[in-house]
């Protein structure tokens, strides 16, 4: 070997040499390469072997490596190195630097950035130059480089490239864990405290700062014991440290609830808590870390839990849950008490188990509506119990939704409401009782209506028994519930009541005193039975429990109200029988008061027939009196003396009639018989008739009168004869309590949409006290001497009465004794109303007109004198003195007008009437002239075919005009 190519060995050799002592500088080879060096240099007889060591340790380190030397040519390179590029072998060789670096830059990330650092190295040549280079396809490499030096010669440079893709993927991941654990236990809900060995606090994450009230520049160093503080809720004995246990037996400790974390501003809260211990890689134990959390509100969660299943269970409602198609789940013992199953019985049964039938509806209606998630609030219904009975309920019910929110089943409380509904029936039942008995007519009907409400709301059977005069027992009425057995009712009503002594109605007869049998036994039944077959019946009705109490009034027992429960399973109590003697009062009180009401009607029956009596026995004698005037008047010399007699006398029967007049109208108004005949009427109108009547009166006491009316028309909706009788009552009282010569005024002023009417004069006045009570029946003032034409303390009541009628006031005043009066009445008018038509009766009177008159009266004078009032008038008059008479002298004179009485002897008026109709037709006018004036007897006239009814004693002018024309004017 010459001389070149030892130098070429030895150049060589030094290059692989300095190689080696880099790798073994890094992974603990250097020293093998430097001790092979230092053996080259001793034995060259080993460099063969030493090159192939170094060859075999280039191969098997995991870098790839480059050797270039100083012109940058490729000195040599090892297996990884061309793997780590996937390159083949052959590219390698002879290539300069700079061609690699050609071939690599593709594969970088930043080939421009990748060849510029290779450029610089070569350029600065530093020592050593360290980069990482990130290729195009993820990988990255750690690049070192060093250059070799001789004998303090530098020779060339060596490339160590290692793949560190891997590592730093996993420092990469190290790194996102260790951030997400930190991001973890930061944000966790969980408190987290780690310990070393001795259970001093290493950290802390803000939860467990906030729980425990320290934070961890506080805390870190303290003892574990004094930061973290527990004890038992119910206890309040402390609580052993579960992190502590962890680190003494090594294993992980949870603790039971109930825990109590005390924090450091002594605040408590409940807690779960357990603590585990922290190992090394080779399970050694270096500390632990505790975990807790606040459970305060989940705690509270689960007691209200308990407590609401306490609740549940031992509450009186019943609270059932239910499926969407009905299927019971759950069935507390509220539900066991009120309907008689047991949880057993129900759950997994559908709820209609509770229903009647005839509700099963209901059900439908309740599931399609839980589905579309509505509640139910207080519906009220029946149910039935096991035993059968029915059971009134409140149920309120409530869709269960899942953590989805879907409807999964349904909430149920029912409340029991049979004794709030019960009593409702029985409150009800005798407010109607009291209503049917306020309409008492007779006793026996509203009886039976009394029975027929208790059923079925006090009863599910009730009988009414009363007592005879003579002491016997009559059953009125026997009424039973729908729930009852038909057929056993039937047959119990044909035993009706019975005189043994035993029977209890007749017991409640003989002793006045209630029977009350709370629970009817078998042996009751037996007791009170009259037979097997009376017992059979009373066991098919399935008596439960009875009330018997008499109606007893002043000692006296008048009957027997008994009620009984079957199938409703109603049992009654001291609170019943205390309804039950209470609707026996109210009956017994009805009854009197009904008797008393129907001696009263009687009594004012008979009053109405005296007075009407009356009127007629009075007028009958005043109709000839007036009769007689005007025919002195008509015949008689016109002497002063023998007119002035006559205008005395005709005022005296004019007040005679008015007095009987406001007798009847007294009767009529007090009971409600009078009606008004409204029609639009001016005003005017009815102060000219009452100013007509009341003149002669005026005129004769010397009265000065003034009457002031507005200028524009008023229009009332009015009775014109009662409006006229309103104001003419008021002159007329006037002019009776004025002084001869005083004065009176009558003022009309219309005030907007009323009117008042003021009657004023300088009468002797009205005392202070005696106003309140002036327009009462009967009432006077003391008048003394000066009533020398009283009435009958009648006349302002009516006046009251009238304008109330018309929907008006009235109310006086007056300033005392000597004072004078005024009373003021106030009317609603017809704002806007025009003149009403002219009336239908003719106005004019023809005096002259001559007709055939037929005048029928048994009182003698009365038909005497008006036949020759009536001839002096012109007229064919004929009379006559009873009924029969009255019809044979109708069919031959064939009157044109008939003046009938009522009270004919042989046939009266009204008979008499029909048959003069059947034999004249509608030819004849038929007049009722007849002192019954009541409006019974003119409807009565009326349908016995009169056309007018007058009465006694009759008013001429009316009477010239029905004469005239055939038409009364009142």
């Amino acid at each position: 070997m010459g001389a070149a190519d030892n130098e070429d060995i030895r150049m060589r050799t030094v290059g692989l040499q300095n190689a080696l002592s880099i790798l073994q500088a890094r992974q603990r080879v250097e020293a093998e390469l430097l001790a092979s060096k230092e053996s080259l240099e001793k034995k060259t007889a080993e460099l063969a072997r030493s090159l192939a060591v170094m060859r075999a340790t280039l191969e098997a380190t995991t870098d790839g490596i480059l050797m270039t030397d100083g012109a940058g040519h490729v000195l040599g390179f090892n297996e990884k190195f061309v793997r780590m590029w996937r390159l083949r072998d052959d590219v390698l060789d002879n290539l300069e630097h700079n061609q690699l670096v050609t071939i690599l830059a593709p594969n970088f990330a930043d080939p421009t950035a990748y060849r510029s650092r290779i450029e610089e190295i070569y350029r600065i040549s530093p020592p050593e130059a360290f980069d990482l280079l990130e290729l195009a396809d993820g990988r990255v490499f750690e690049r070192f480089s060093s250059v070799q030096l001789v004998d303090g010669e530098a020779i060339g440079r060596v490339w160590s490239l290692r793949d560190i893709t891997t590592h730093r993927n996993t420092e990469a991941e190290l790194g996102r864990k260790s951030e997400w654990l930190r991001i973890t236990l930061s944000s966790i809900g969980d408190g987290v405290i780690t310990t070393d060995t001795a259970g001093m606090v290493t950290s802390l994450n803000p939860v467990a700062e906030q729980l425990t009230g320290w934070t961890q520049a506080d805390g870190i160093g303290v003892p574990l014991t004094q930061l973290f503080t527990i004890v038992n809720e119910t206890t309040r004995v402390p609580v052993e440290n579960p992190a502590l246990r962890a680190l003494r037996e090594g294993r992980i400790i949870e603790l039971a609830n109930h825990t109590v974390l005390i924090a450091r501003d002594g605040s408590e809260r409940a807690i779960d808590d357990s603590a585990a211990p922290i190992a090394d890689a080779d399970g050694g134990v270096q500390g632990a870390v505790l975990i807790f959390r606040d459970v305060t509100q989940r705690r509270q969660s689960e007691i209200a839990t308990i407590r609401l299943a306490a609740v549940v269970d031992f509450s009186d409602d019943a609270i059932i849950t239910k499926s969407l198609d009905g299927i019971i789940a759950t069935w507390n013992r509220g539900a066991e008490r009120i309907f008689g199953y047991t949880q057993d019985e129900v759950i997994g049964r559908p709820i209609t188990i509770i229903l009647p039938p005839e509700r099963y509806h209901e059900e439908d209606e309740i599931l399609r509506r839980l589905r579309r998630g509505e509640r139910l609030d207080h519906f009220e219904t029946v149910r039935i119990h096991k035993d059968g009975h029915s059971i009134d309920v409140s149920v309120t019910l409530s869709p269960i939704r899942d953590a989805e929110g879907r409807i999964i089943g349904a909430s149920k409380i029912s409340r029991d409401i049979t004794l709030r509904k019960r009593n409702e029936r029985t409150t009800r039942f005798l407010a109607e009782s009291s209503s049917a008995l306020a309409e008492l007519g007779d006793i026996e009907s509203t009886l039976q209506r009394v029975a027929g409400m208790a059923v079925p709301a006090f009863a599910d059977l009730c009988a009414v028994d009363l007592v005879a005069p003579d002491g016997s027992t009559r059953r009125i009425s026997f009424r039973y519930s729908e729930g009852v057995d038909p057929a056993a009712a039937r047959d119990m009503a044909r035993y009706g009541t019975s005189s043994n002594e035993n029977h209890n109605v007749a017991r409640v007869i003989h002793s006045g005193q209630p029977i009350w049998i709370e629970s009817l036994t078998d042996e009751n039944l037996q007791q009170i039975s009259r037979g097997p077959e009376h017992l059979a019946i009373l066991r098919r009705l399935a008596i439960k429990s009875y009330i018997c109490t008499p109606l007893l009034s002043r000692s006296r027992v008048l009957g027997v109200l008994s009620f009984v429960t079957g199938r409703s399973g109603r049992i009654y109590d001291a609170t019943d029988l205390a309804v039950a003697e209470d609707l026996a009062d109210r009956t017994v009180i009805a009854i009197d008061n009904a008797n008393l009401v129907s001696a009263l009607q009687e009594s004012d029956q008979r009053k109405d027939e005296f007075l009407a009596i009356l009127a007629h026995e009075l007028r009958n004698p005043l109709a000839p009196i007036r009769n007689s005037v005007q025919v002195l008047r008509g015949k008689g010399p016109h002497i002063p003396e023998v007119q002035w007699a006559a205008d005395v006398i005709d005022r005296q029967v004019s007040q005679m009639t008015r007095l009987v007049d406001d007798l009847l109208d007294v009767s009529r108004i007090t009971s409600g018989k009078v009606q008004l005949r409204r029609e639009l009427l001016a005003l005017a109108t009815a102060v000219q008739s009452a100013v007509d009547g009341s003149r002669p009166l005026i005129d004769s006491a010397g009265h000065a009168f003034t009457v002031t009316m507005p200028a524009e028309p008023i229009y009332l909706m009015a009775d014109l004869t009662r409006l006229s009788q309103v104001i003419l009552n008021l002159l007329n009282n006037a002019a009776k309590y004025t002084n001869p010569g005083g004065r009176i005024w009558l003022t009309i002023e219309a005030l907007g949409a009323q009117v008042e009417i003021r009657v004023k004069d300088t009468g002797i006045g009205i005392d202070a006290g005696m106003l309140p009570r002036i327009f009462e029946m009967f009432t006077q003032d003391d008048r003394s001497l000066e009533r020398s034409q009283g009435g009958l303390g009648i006349g302002l009541m009516l006046v009251r009465q009238l304008v109330e009628m018309h929907g008006g006031t009235v109310r006086a005043s007056s300033g005392g004794a000597g004072q004078g009066s005024e009373f003021v009445v106030t009317l609603p008018v017809e704002l806007g109303a025009t003149a009403p038509g002219p009336a239908d009766h003719a106005t004019g009177v023809n005096a002259a007109s001559s007709r055939r008159i037929l005048v029928v009266d048994d009182n003698r004078d009365s038909a005497d004198s008006l036949s020759m009032l009536l001839g002096m008038l012109g007229n064919d008059v004929r009379a006559v003195y009873d009924g029969l008479e009255a019809v044979r002298v109708a069919e031959e004179f064939r009157p044109e007008i008939i003046l009938l009485d009522i009270g004919l002897p042989k046939l009266n008026g009204y008979d008499a009437a029909i048959r003069i109709r059947q034999l004249l037709g509608r030819s004849v006018v038929l007049v009722a002239l007849t002192g019954w004036g009541q409006q019974a007897d003119r409807r009565r006239s009326r349908d016995a075919g009169f056309d007018h009814h007058m009465t006694k004693p009759v008013d001429v002018e009316a009477l010239r005009r029905l004469v005239a024309v055939g038409t009364p004017t009142s």
